[in-house]
C-alpha cells in the first residue's frame, strides 16, 4: 500500500470528499489530489494535521506499510523517519537480548551437562568408613583390633583377666558403617560421648546418581532450547 492509497482509502472510511477533507486539513484540494495519486509527500506539519483528522497515532497509521521501497519514500519525511529509526534502536536492542539470552542459555546448558557427565560436581564415588565401637579416653585407636599386643606380660598369663578382656572387648563392640561422597582420608575420628570412634576407611564403590542423569538431560533440553532461539530470532528478525 502506498501513501496515496491510505489515504483515500481514510478518507472513503470516514466518508468524506476531497473538498471536505482537504478542508478539515487546512490545505488545498488540489495538494490533497497529488497526496492521493502519490504525486507529493506531506510535510511534518500536514502528516500531523491528517493524524488529528483522523484521530490516528503516527504508529497506527503506519502499521499498513510493510517494509521495502514505500519504507525508503516514507522516510522522506522527517517524523517518519525519526518514528522508523526508533523502532530500529528497540528492534536492534530487544535482538541483541534475544541472542545474549540464547547464548546464555547454550553456555548454561553444557556447564549443566558437563557437570552430570563428568560427575565432579555429584560424584559416584563413594567411601565406606567402618568402626568397631566407641573408643575411651586414653585408649589407643587400636583397641578392639590389637588389644591382646597391649597387655603386659603378667596380664597375658594370667586366663582369668585374658578371658574377662576377651568379653569385655567382645560386649563392646558395636560396628557402624558411614558411606560418604567426599574423601575424608584413610581414617578419621568421631567423637561421642564419653569418647570417640576411629573411622577406618574399608572400600570405595561406585554409586549411580540420579542427579547426574537429570544434569545431563537438562542441559540437552537447554541447549536445544538455545539453538532453537537463534532459529527464531533469526525468522523474527528478518
Amino acid at each position: 500500500m502506498t501513501l496515496g492509497r491510505k489515504l483515500k482509502s481514510l478518507r472513503t472510511e470516514h466518508e468524506l470528499s476531497q473538498p471536505e477533507l482537504a478542508d478539515k486539513i487546512g490545505i488545498e484540494q488540489s495538494y490533497l489530489s497529488k497526496l492521493e495519486n502519490d504525486k507529493s509527500l506531506p510535510s511534518n506539519e500536514v502528516l500531523r494535521k491528517i493524524l488529528d483528522a483522523f484521530h490516528l497515532s503516527l504508529s497506527t497509521f503506519l502499521k499498513d506499510f510493510e517494509l521495502g521501497k514505500e519504507h525508503g519514500v516514507l522516510r522522506q519525511i522527517p517524523i517518519v523517519d525519526e518514528y522508523f529509526s526508533e523502532q530500529e534502536t528497540v528492534r536492534f536492542a530487544q535482538q541483541r537480548v534475544y541472542l545474549i539470552t540464547s547464548s546464555l542459555i547454550i553456555v548454561l546448558a553444557v556447564t549443566l551437562f558437563y557437570m552430570g557427565y563428568s560427575k565432579q560436581v555429584f560424584s559416584e564415588t563413594q567411601f565406606q568408613y567402618e568402626s568397631q565401637g566407641v573408643i575411651f579416653e586414653g585408649e589407643p585407636d587400636v583397641i578392639f583390633s590389637r588389644w591382646m599386643a597391649l597387655l603386659s606380660p603378667d596380664e597375658s598369663a594370667d586366663r582369668t583377666f585374658m578371658a574377662n578382656k576377651k568379653l569385655e572387648i567382645a560386649l563392646r563392640v558395636d560396628e557402624q558403617m558411614i558411606s560418604l561422597f567426599e574423601y575424608a582420608g584413610q581414617s578419621f575420628k568421631q567423637k561421642q560421648q564419653g569418647g570417640h570412634r576411629h573411622f577406618v576407611l574399608k572400600r570405595e564403590k561406585q554409586i549411580k546418581r540420579p542427579i547426574n542423569a537429570w544434569l545431563q538431560v537438562l542441559g540437552v533440553f537447554l541447549f536445544s532450547l538455545g539453538v532453537m532461539g537463534f532459529v527464531i530470532e533469526r525468522r523474527f528478525f528478518k
